[in-house]
């Protein structure tokens, strides 16, 4: 398999990179997994689990089969363990604010006190980020852990050349009988679109996570799968600094986009319009009907920036070079922006080094896209408050607000009203303007059997498997 970029790092918790994602399934595993299609959640760690008639207390059963890949049984004490690692995630811990507390009366039986009913924390705890690791580590250090973790997923680390390759073999010890199919499996980060593609028409590629949107005509349509996308692309701006903290500019930059021309050239048709900010497969995501995303009028942008501070000094534009739709996007973005007088200069960095620059606000203009984990806006919301809205250093106060008051939610509409809420503040603000949801495309080669396009981005491997 192919990965465009490496992964930034092996704590889930920490974890940035898209990519990180595809990999974590096949050496972590969570109490529960999702169905393909995204819409389901089924047994995975734990075997079963139950909520409370008051919808405050959520017991799990731990399958007895479930063991991490040392031999080692997975136990109660693991799982406490563990939710304490997510709960104080710097990025993610969020997500898991529900829980108050969490009692062992068993080996095998683990209770999750809420200090209120939140359906949407089963869904939360199928992915990643809710990954079961060993009680204190297995015994090792914090860091010796992370450098080579012990997961409970269907393979586990043969080695690891550091922003090159990950070699995974087969879990011998995996809860599910008689998986993975496959005796390992090998990811290359190929950050260039042209050379996946000749790899994957060589054969020395199965699968590519990611295809480039640039090259997606020229790979054969009978291998190519896509799934409804769970990301979106977005411009995020520095706020707090330079010439993009005043938001006449800011605004003017959003309302010179063509988001039309936009996505039929910078994403090769590949893509549709944003009509949220948030990734809008999520369920409960809707179109606010007061925002103005996707929205153009140069006329009112070329007023707008003159009305500005802006004096028509080069804005430096960051996107990833190693894979994703950013360096197309952004040429095409370029020549929008200085129509209105906006003077952009395209700066391609491999995605380690933008994440760091977006991380420590050392940039005035990036391009990413971000992806949902799991089918509840608790996943974009949590990310959007623990990065300042996606790193444009913005106050996380409305992303925590909706985020809270989804958590609490007792049914669709309560969620629905919390996001619209929370995307009405963000389009006031024009910090962060959604693009254009990038379609999902992978390609899997003919040989490959078991394969099904994962709308999340994160699939698990442990059923794919080779023709004889």
């Amino acid at each position: 398999m192919s990965l465009s970029s490496a992964i930034d790092t092996w704590n889930p918790q920490k974890a940035l990179a898209t990519q990180s994602y595809r990999v974590f399934p096949q050496v972590y595993a969570s109490l529960l997994r999702s169905t393909p299609d995204g819409k389901a959640l089924k047994p995975a760690l734990a075997s079963s689990y139950k909520a409370d008639t008051a919808a405050k207390t959520l017991t799990f059963i731990l399958n007895p089969a479930a063991k991490f890949s040392n031999g080692k049984p997975v136990t109660s004490a693991d799982v406490k363990f563990s939710e304490g690692l997510w709960s104080k995630g710097e990025l993610y811990g969020s997500y898991f604010s529900s829980i108050r507390s969490v009692d062992t009366p068993s080996p095998r039986t683990v209770v999750f006190k809420l200090s209120q009913p939140d359906a949407t924390l089963p869904a939360v705890l199928s992915t990643a980020n809710a990954s079961i690791f060993p009680d204190k580590y297995g015994g090792e250090s914090e860091t010796a852990y992370w450098k080579k973790p012990v997961g409970a997923g269907p393979f586990m680390i043969r080695g690891e050349t550091v922003g090159q390759s990950i070699a995974l073999s087969r879990n011998p010890h995996y809860y599910r009988p008689g998986l993975p199919y496959l005796d390992g499996v090998d990811y290359k980060v190929v950050a260039d679109g042209g050379q996946q593609l000749l790899q994957f028409q060589s054969g020395s590629l199965d699968i590519v996570n990611g295809v480039d949107l640039e090259a997606a005509g020229q790979y054969p349509k009978d291998r190519i799968v896509d799934a409804p996308s769970s990301g979106v692309s977005v411009l995020t701006m520095n706020t707090k600094s330079g010439p993009l903290s005043d938001v006449r500019l800011r605004k003017a930059i959003a309302l010179a986009i063509d988001y039309r021309k936009l996505v039929a050239g910078g994403y090769v048709g590949e893509a549709s319009l944003a009509t949220s900010l948030l990734p809008q497969e999520v369920p409960g995501v809707t179109k606010c009907g007061t925002c103005t995303w996707s929205t153009t009028d140069l006329a009112t942008a070329k007023r707008l920036v003159g009305e500005s501070d802006y004096s028509g000094q080069k804005i430096e534009l960051i996107v990833p070079s190693d894979g994703g739709p950013g360096k197309l996007a952004a040429q095409a973005l370029a020549p929008m922006l200085a129509q209105a007088g906006v003077n952009v200069t395209v700066d391609p960095l491999p995605t380690s080094s933008l994440i760091d620059k977006l991380s420590k606000g050392a940039f005035q203009l990036g391009m990413v896209t971000y992806s949902a984990l799991a089918p509840t806006p608790i996943d974009p919301l949590g990310f959007l408050g623990a990065t300042g809205v996606v790193f444009s250093q913005s106050d996380p106060a409305a992303a925590n607000k909706a985020l809270a008051a989804v958590h609490a939610a007792s049914g669709t509409s309560a969620v629905s009203t919390a996001v619209q809420g929370f995307e009405a503040t963000a389009n006031a603000s024009y910090a962060v303007v959604p693009l254009a949801v990038p379609d999902a495309i992978d390609a899997v080669a003919g040989r490959v059997q078991g394969f099904v396009a994962a709308p999340y981005q994160a699939y698990c491997a442990d059923e794919l498997n080779i023709k004889s």
